[in-house]
């Protein structure tokens, strides 16, 4: 059968080919409306994925337009736009179904499968022909019980003929419905495939189902009974083994294209900033969501949910109306950033903070405040959890360990308070990050509060939004200094050597690189959270690569330590003039040296 997928995101589009063409569809893609439309009118397909945000001709005008020119074929509308009134539109618009990215690809093969099925003359996924048996769901071929060999084609061939028993096929109409256009290949390639096709049916013991209707084509010849379609020779392929095919098809397209989603997502940060310094700027705006909506419809698949969530929360705020708003923009570049982790997540080892989502206790009687932080952070992708009195905040505490507590120091109980269970907290190994909320503004609490250790301390009243962020931003630091990640560039290995002896024991992982000129490439490639430069290298020197990170917008915040031998007054102040944060001579003592590079990490982000 033949699909024709018009999708103008590369990544999504090759993914979608190579899944479809593992369950032996033909496919042609079209990256804009107009090439989908000339297609469409073009050659025969059994369906059309497509996507609705197109170039040139949007997907909804391209499915009237097919309507309108008694196009029949079934039309599946696959898109990041998930609002009831944007599937009333499409379905109206004469789509047959609407499937929102990021998909499921096993569920989207079965929606796939249930429209083909509409208009052929099959009511199941099972087909037999004498002693040969079709699996529609697992794309194979049974003969005696064994699965046959075929090739894609010789498969597709089989396949077609089964679906449509009565119909004769010319040879060029087979080409058409079961060859790439691209492919032109000549009448003579049709009637190979069939030769070998009988070929193999004979050696597994099944009669040749094809008949040659001379002058004609070919067609299913029939079978000494009629062609059934109950209860299968043979389990059908179990579920597990698809998505493991499309989870290996997925991970070879994402290595392709990860550098590409790495420029869209500085290019998305890049007009985000532009538009925070100056947000009367329509143009400026749109591609922005434009670009927010392809990742939020493309991450998903590519197993970064967390990601196309982000990309989501990019694209309604770039809706809203409150893109002028201060108070917005911290939790847009904290948007920005857990955007900017995703993509760099290795895909074979679990998420940060051990892959599950954060958890968040509200220790507040505030009964309307704590449901409208539970419903917002859920949007946020936190677990949320609420406890009205002390007693359920400490059995939370033992079952769930949270990440953050948000504590009203107001809430008490018989012989206990917040500041007695502020107290509990700051002794707990490991600790938990605790933000104050309290009405009452006293001096002496907010002391009492700091020498224990909470973090953060909110005056009441505040609104959910404005606490949501200093909860998103102590999350952050938490994620950011569990765990770090240091470039060092020096030619002489030994520092790189002494420093990952130094740094190993608090969590700190040391990327060494001792040549300069493969600064550039290695700084993408493992992205890190804090540079260290040697002043003096052979090729670029440390000031030389200091201002090239400074002048990169992606680059430019990111925290730089210069680690020399030399001590003279020219060399320090040349090193800041280029940008750096820190200078350290490198005879210092290993302690100093120790406490100046995770005190440079933990302010890295601030």
């Amino acid at each position: 059968m033949k699909i024709l997928v018009v999708e103008d995101d590369l990544p999504t589009g090759s993914a979608l080919a190579e899944i479809l063409k593992e369950h032996h569809y033909t496919v042609n893609v079209a990256t804009d409306g107009r090439g989908g439309l000339e297609l469409a009118e073009a050659f025969d397909y059994d369906l059309i994925l497509l996507d609705i945000i197109l170039p040139k001709l949007d997907g909804i005008s391209l499915c009237r337009t097919l309507r309108s020119r008694g196009c029949q074929c079934p039309i599946l509308l696959l898109t990041a736009k998930d609002s009831s009134s944007d599937r009333v539109l499409g379905l109206d618009a004469g789509a047959d179904d609407y499937v929102v990215k990021p998909f499921d690809p096993p569920e989207l093969m079965a929606r796939i499968r249930a429209l083909l099925r509409r208009n052929t003359p099959a009511t199941t996924s099972i087909l037999h022909w004498e002693n040969l048996t079709c699996d529609l769901a697992g794309s194979k071929m049974i003969c005696n019980g064994e699965v046959l060999h075929l090739t894609p084609k010789e498969y597709c061939l089989l396949e077609l003929f089964l679906l449509n028993p009565r119909q004769i096929f010319s040879k060029r109409a087979l080409l058409d419905r079961l060859w790439d256009f691209a492919e032109a290949p000549g009448e003579w390639t049709v009637s190979t495939h069939i030769k070998c096709l009988r070929q193999k049916l004979k050696a597994a013991g099944a009669n040749n189902p094809v008949e040659t209707v001379h002058g004609l084509g070919y067609r299913l010849q029939p079978p000494s009974y009629d062609i059934q379609t109950e209860a299968p020779v043979s389990e059908p392929e179990p579920p597990q083994n698809n998505e493991q095919k499309a989870k290996a098809i997925t991970d070879k397209i994402w290595r392709q294209y990860r550098d590409r989603f790495l420029r869209q997502a500085a290019e998305l940060e890049h007009l985000i900033e532009a538009l925070i310094a100056s947000p009367e700027r329509p143009q400026i705006r749109r591609q922005a969501e434009l670009l927010a909506h392809k990742l939020a419809g493309s991450l998903g698949l590519f197993d970064r949910p967390a990601g196309s969530d982000r990309a989501r929360n990019l694209e309604n705020w770039l809706q809203s109306e409150d893109l002028a708003d201060p108070g917005r923009w911290r939790q847009v570049r904290h948007w920005i950033e857990q955007l900017h982790r995703e993509l760099d997540r290795d895909p074979h080892r679990p998420s940060p903070a051990d892959g599950r989502s954060p958890v968040i206790l509200i220790v507040d009687r505030d009964r309307v405040l704590a449901e409208q932080l539970q419903a917002e952070g859920t949007v946020s992708g936190w677990r949320v959890e609420v406890a009205p009195d002390l007693n359920v905040a400490h059995q939370t505490i033992a079952e769930l360990s949270p990440d953050v507590i948000l504590l009203d120091l107001g809430i008490a109980a018989p012989g206990e308070d917040g500041m007695t269970l502020l107290r509990e907290l700051c002794d707990r190994k490991p600790p938990i990050s605790v933000l104050v909320l309290t009405s009452r503004d006293s001096l002496t609490e907010r002391v009492e509060a700091t020498r224990l250790g909470g973090c953060t301390f909110l005056h009441k009243p505040l609104s959910a939004r404005q606490i949501l962020e200093a909860i998103g931003a102590v999350l952050s630091q938490n994620l950011h200094s569990s765990r770090g990640r240091v470039l060092v560039v020096d030619d002489d290995p030994l520092t790189a050597t002494r420093l990952s002896g130094l740094l190993r024991p608090h969590n700190i992982d040391v990327i060494a690189l001792d040549v300069p000129q493969k600064f550039w490439e290695t700084l993408n490639r493992c992205q890190p959270d804090l540079l260290i430069l040697d002043l003096e290298m052979p090729g670029y020197s440390g000031s030389d690569l200091c201002r090239v990170v400074r002048q990169d917008f992606r680059w430019h915040g990111l925290p730089i330590l210069f680690l020399s031998a030399h001590r003279e007054l020219d060399s320090i102040n040349g090193a800041f003039a280029a940008g750096a944060d820190d200078y350290i001579a490198k005879d210092v003592e290993e302690a100093e040296l120790t406490g100046r590079i995770i005190h440079r990490l933990s302010r890295g982000n601030n």
